[in-house]
């Protein structure tokens, strides 16, 4: 018991460390090995007792209510694995029912996700089951959602995105709280605002499928950020991260994760650029988001 235990403690820490960019090698290579010895067992206790101390200031700023992982499932139809599973831990104080779905978004040129009810474009949630649709947690506990691949012979090859979403639900009416010093006949409601994030879940079908970026423009605006608008290519969404590099190829600006989807060809980005560099002979890299290969090089005239 004390075993499982430690385990879970540090599966939930390993989430909180990745939502903040924290990395710690020896929790990670723990992991690998954890084994039923008692000596390990003993040096599992030391180690969880320094990670908590280093994630302390970390977990005990943290402003959101939950902690997700991995940020995004892939399906491969040609691929045997049908079954892929998130992790959830409530990272809050409370005990939290959440409720989980799925939802399609449009994207616009400004990259914003507009929430849309067309159930005939392609979105993944057709072709997918999942489980638990709800669940409760207490405070650090943590939950595995299961999202499983239907069938695909009777689809047409193509890319298909849904967002899967948690949402925080309130069970039964807010409670009435007394004002302070106020007569006894005065309430107040009590009310809590309610959290959800949502993930993509992309399915691919064919061999045909391919994605490519350029830049359409750039220009230095007056507040110092670099505006790019990028045109997308292909018949699948693009996916990569910016960087601008002065002349030493030092990084200046960055953003991670950049997604162009199927519902727009064109993507406006306002890149935040370091104040202190030197911008001449700045450098535009875009780097494939999951392989992090460099697929795009031009040099800048700011």
């Amino acid at each position: 018991m004390r075993r499982k235990a430690i385990t879970a403690e540090l599966t939930r820490l390993r989430f909180l460390i990745n939502r903040r960019g924290l990395y710690i090698m020896n929790t990670h290579i723990f992991l690998n090995h954890l084994s039923a010895t008692a000596e390990k067992l003993r040096y599992a206790t030391m180690l969880l007792c320094a990670t908590v101390l280093l994630l302390c200031t970390a977990a005990g700023t943290a402003d959101a209510n939950i902690s997700v992982f991995p940020y995004s499932i892939d399906f491969d139809a040609a691929s045997s694995k049908r079954v892929q599973s998130v992790r959830i831990i409530n990272t809050s104080s409370e005990t939290q029912t959440y409720r989980v779905s799925f939802v399609n978004f449009i994207q616009d040129e400004n990259g914003a996700l507009k929430e849309t009810t067309d159930k005939n474009g392609f979105y993944a949630d057709k072709y997918l089951s999942w489980s638990p649709r709800q669940f409760t947690l207490k405070p650090n506990e943590v939950q595995t959602i299961n999202i499983a691949r239907k069938s695909l012979a009777q689809a047409p090859d193509g890319e298909f995105v849904s967002h899967l979403k948690i949402s925080e639900v309130m069970l039964g009416a807010p409670k009435p709280k007394a004002k302070p010093g106020a007569k006894s006949n005065t309430l107040s409601m009590q009310l809590k605002a309610l959290f959800a994030i949502t993930l993509p879940v992309t399915i691919t079908k064919g061999d045909n499928l391919y994605s490519k970026t350029e830049l359409s423009s750039y220009k230095l605006l007056p507040d110092g950020k670099l505006e790019l608008v990028f045109k997308r290519l292909g018949n699948k969404s693009s996916r990569f991260n910016i960087a601008v590099a002065d002349g030493k190829d030092k990084d200046i600006g960055r953003m991670n994760g950049v997604k162009i989807y199927m519902s727009t060809d064109t993507l406006n980005v306002n890149l935040p650029l370091d104040k202190n560099a030197n911008i001449h002979n700045a450098i535009l890299k875009l780097e494939d988001a999951k392989t992090k290969e460099e697929i795009f090089r031009q040099a800048l005239q700011l």
